[in-house]
């Protein structure tokens, strides 16, 4: 799969999540810079292990947000 393809996959899969994290109450009070930062990492990771499903990546993405900041508030 090219870059653009990708790029395309990880943008869409992207704002689905966004729409989630910026309503999650778990996740809307931080600030936003840190979650978008986070949450591409996580969608570039996941399409780097072969995901492509846009939903799928959105929801890991969303999982791994969630238990990172969980963690970080633990501490």
């Amino acid at each position: 799969m090219d870059q653009q393809m990708q790029d395309a996959i990880v943008s869409v899969a992207f704002d689905k999540a966004w729409r989630f994290v910026e309503k999650d109450p778990l996740l809307a009070h931080n600030r936003k810079t840190v979650l978008h930062s986070r949450l591409c990492t996580f969608l570039e990771s996941s399409i780097k292990k072969g995901e492509r499903n846009t939903l799928n990546l959105a929801n890991e993405a969303i999982r791994s947000l969630r238990a990172e900041l969980a963690r970080s508030t633990e501490q």
